[in-house]
C-alpha cells in the first residue's frame, strides 16, 4: 500500500495567457498535516482546486492514493473540503449539516446518525446536534464545517484558509484544535494559508509557493532555519536580508568565510553551507533573535561577530522589544530582545552586540 496520499507530477495551470501554476511536483505523505503557504496570487488555492477536482490541470498528472485523477469529478475523489466561509446551511441544524454529505450519498438513516455522532465527537461538539449555525460562535461553526467534511470518512481533508474570518485569539485556539483533530484522526490534511504563523504552528511539512512555483518544501524548522532564498527567508518569520558585496575564500575544515555586507561593505564571519556555491551567494539572512546584546551573548558557546550600533527605533511588543540598530553608518539590523532590557535600549544610544557565525545564513537568490 502506498504511503503517499497525493502526488502532483509536473502540474501546471494556465488561464488564457496567464500561467498560474508552473510545473509543480509534490508528494504528500499519508497522515501528515501539510500547509501550502504563500502570498495572494501565488497559485496555492488554484493548486488546491486542482487536487479537489474543481479545476483540471493544463498539463501534468494528479494522483490520489496512486490513481490518476484525470476526468474524475470532485464527488468521486473521496476528499473532504472545508472552505473559508464554512458554507453551512442556515436552515439546517448542526446534525443535519454534518449529515448532509452522507445523505447525498444515499446512506441508511442509522449509518448517517452514527457518522454524525462520530464526527461531532471528533471535533468536541457532542450535545450541539439540535442547534442552528446562528446559535454558534465562529469557532464552533468552523468545527461543524470540519465535522461535515470528515463525516463521510475521507482519507484526505482539504482546507482553504478556514481560520481567516476568526479573530486573533480564536484563530490561535483553533490552530491547536485543528492539529489535535488531525492527529486523532490520523488523516492527511492539506491546508492553504497566507499566514506563516498558522503554517509553522500546525504543519508537519510546509510548501512555500512563489509566483506559481514551489520556492521551498520541508519541515517547519528547516524552512525557518535554513531558507533557500531571500523570498522564503523574508516570508517565513522576520529577518534581516542584506546584499553581499563580496566573499572571501573558505577556510577548511570549518568552512568559515568573511562576507562584506551592503554598500558599507561591513565584514561579517559566516559558515559556508554545503548547498551554496562559493561564487553564487548574493544575500545573507540574519534572524532578529540572533542579534544579541553583548552582555547577553557572553554565554554563546560558539564563535560570534562582535559589532557596535546606534539605536534608531524601539517597538515594545510585550515580551520582546524590536530594536533597529544602525551599524557602520549604512547598515540597519533589526533585533528581538527581551523587554526586561528596555533600560538598555534608548534611541540614540550606542550598544555592543553579537551574532554567531552560524546565524549568518548565505543565500544564492
Amino acid at each position: 500500500m502506498t504511503t503517499i496520499d497525493i502526488e502532483l507530477l509536473s502540474v501546471s495551470k494556465q488561464f488564457g495567457a496567464n500561467r498560474i501554476v508552473e510545473d509543480i511536483n509534490l508528494a504528500i505523505p499519508k497522515g501528515k498535516f501539510v500547509s501550502i503557504l504563500g502570498p495572494s496570487g501565488c497559485g496555492k488555492t488554484t493548486t488546491l482546486n486542482m487536487i479537489a477536482g474543481f479545476e483540471a490541470p493544463s498539463s501534468g498528472q494528479i494522483r490520489i492514493r496512486g490513481c490518476d485523477q484525470a476526468g474524475v469529478p470532485p464527488e468521486a475523489r473521496k476528499i473532504g473540503l472545508v472552505f473559508q466561509n464554512y458554507a453551512l446551511f442556515p436552515h439546517m441544524t448542526v446534525a443535519q449539516n454534518v449529515g448532509f454529505g452522507l445523505k447525498m450519498q444515499g446512506r441508511p438513516r442509522e449509518e448517517i446518525a452514527d457518522g454524525v455522532s462520530r464526527a461531532l465527537k471528533s471535533v468536541h461538539l457532542e450535545g450541539f446536534e439540535s442547534r442552528y449555525p446562528k446559535e454558534l460562535s465562529g469557532g464552533q461553526q468552523q468545527r461543524v464545517a470540519v465535522a461535515r467534511a470528515i463525516a463521510p470518512s475521507p482519507s484526505v481533508l482539504l482546507l482553504d484558509e478556514p481560520l481567516s474570518n476568526l479573530d486573533l485569539k480564536l484563530r490561535e485556539a483553533m490552530r491547536v484544535e485543528l492539529k489535535e483533530i488531525q492527529e486523532d484522526l490520523g488523516m492527511t490534511f492539506i491546508y492553504v494559508t497566507h499566514d506563516q504563523e498558522e503554517a509553522m504552528a500546525m504543519s508537519d511539512r510546509i510548501v512555500v509557493m512563489q509566483r506559481g512555483l514551489v520556492a521551498q518544501e520541508g519541515a517547519p524548522a528547516d524552512i525557518y532555519g535554513r531558507p533557500r532564498t531571500s523570498f522564503v527567508a523574508d516570508f517565513i518569520g522576520k529577518s534581516n536580508i542584506l546584499p553581499i558585496a563580496d566573499v572571501s575564500a573558505t577556510d577548511t575544515p570549518e568552512r568559515r568565510v568573511t562576507v562584506l555586507l551592503g554598500e558599507g561593505k561591513l565584514p561579517v564571519r559566516a559558515i559556508w553551507p554545503h548547498d551554496v556555491a562559493p561564487d553564487k551567494a548574493r544575500y545573507c539572512c540574519i534572524r532578529p533573535e540572533a542579534v544579541r546584546l553583548a552582555d547577553a551573548a557572553g554565554a554563546l558557546d560558539e564563535p560570534a561577530n562582535r559589532l557596535t550600533g546606534t539605536i534608531q527605533k524601539v517597538v515594545n511588543l510585550g515580551a520582546y522589544l524590536e530594536a533597529w540598530m544602525l551599524v557602520d553608518g549604512k547598515i540597519t539590523l533589526k533585533s528581538m530582545i527581551r523587554s526586561t532590557r528596555l533600560d538598555k535600549l534608548r534611541v540614540g544610544c550606542r550598544v555592543d552586540f553579537a551574532i554567531a557565525h552560524s546565524a549568518v545564513q548565505l543565500l544564492e537568490q
